[in-house]
């Protein structure tokens, strides 16, 4: 497959991407927090010969540079990278958005601040408002950090929603987290305060302007997501699909990949 590489200069971050396949169709891909572009490359297999898949680094994580300033990107300034890298990649009129987790909430965002540039969306375990298992779960790893024992961090968010994947995706959190410096474990912890103290996604984002056709897809067995809070969410947009996956937990296409099937499902109709 044909594979652009590159980095743009949005703001003052450097933010490195890649361009799967040649169709002008473009998905760009959105990952959660200090999830890099390893995250989808079952995804890219799976839509290269129909799409062009976009990946990239967010600002604090992966191979993303922060040139100047403070060591933590915030929600305003990772909508823009978000919408940098659309600009930038998309091949057509208007761009797919497939997002993991923290990302969904980029994604959802930019759909309804721009609600002419998405065409459809995908929403992986889109969390709206804090429940109190990751609150639990943040104020450990808080504790972690301010302790400086960040060798800990990772096998805590395994043990808290990640213990239905791989081994070897287990082994990529931990490889990952282990090679992050302090200056990624300070964006890591702003990001973590920034979730503690949202009660809900609408402060920021409403949710009645996304026009995109939109599926929302949430693992049963997902504990730190508030399921009804999801649910209610799904009703404010306007053309939105719901679906939870029996037996899957946060990582979805990793702990299933069948699930990539009920992604081109719904990008097909």
């Amino acid at each position: 497959m044909k594979i652009q590489k590159g980095e743009l200069q949005l703001g003052r971050f450097l933010v490195p991407y890649r361009v799967y396949g040649e169709s002008n169709k473009t998905i760009v891909c959105i990952s959660g927090a200090k999830q890099t572009m390893a995250a989808w490359r079952s995804f890219v297999s799976h839509f290269v010969a129909d799409y062009s898949v976009v990946l990239f680094d967010l600002p604090g994580q992966g191979r993303a540079v922060i040139l100047e300033g403070s060591p933590a990107a915030s929600f305003q300034e990772q909508q823009d990278v978000l919408l940098g890298v659309i600009q930038a990649t998309n091949r057509d009129e208007k761009v797919v958005l497939a997002a993991a987790s923290w990302g969904t909430i980029v994604s959802a965002a930019i759909a309804a601040s721009h609600p002419k540039l998405v065409d459809k969306m995908i929403l992986g375990s889109f969390g709206v408002k804090p429940n109190q298992e990751i609150l639990s779960v943040i104020h450990q790893g808080k504790t972690l950090y301010d302790e400086d024992r960040l060798d800990q961090i990772a096998p805590l968010m395994i043990k808290s929603f990640g213990q239905q994947i791989p081994d070897s995706q287990k082994r990529q959190i931990v490889e990952q987290f282990g090679n992050m410096d302090r200056e990624q474990f300070m964006s890591f912890y702003e990001h973590c305060v920034f979730v503690e103290q949202c009660d809900h996604i609408e402060e920021y984002i409403e949710l009645s302007k996304i026009e995109a056709k939109t599926l929302i897809i949430s693992g049963e067995h997902d504990a730190i997501l508030d399921h009804q809070g999801i649910r209610d969410a799904a009703k404010r947009i306007s053309d939105c699909v719901y679906k939870l996956v029996p037996g899957a937990g946060h990582f979805l296409h990793w702990e299933q990949p069948d699930i990539l099937h009920t992604y081109r499902k719904f990008l097909s109709t």
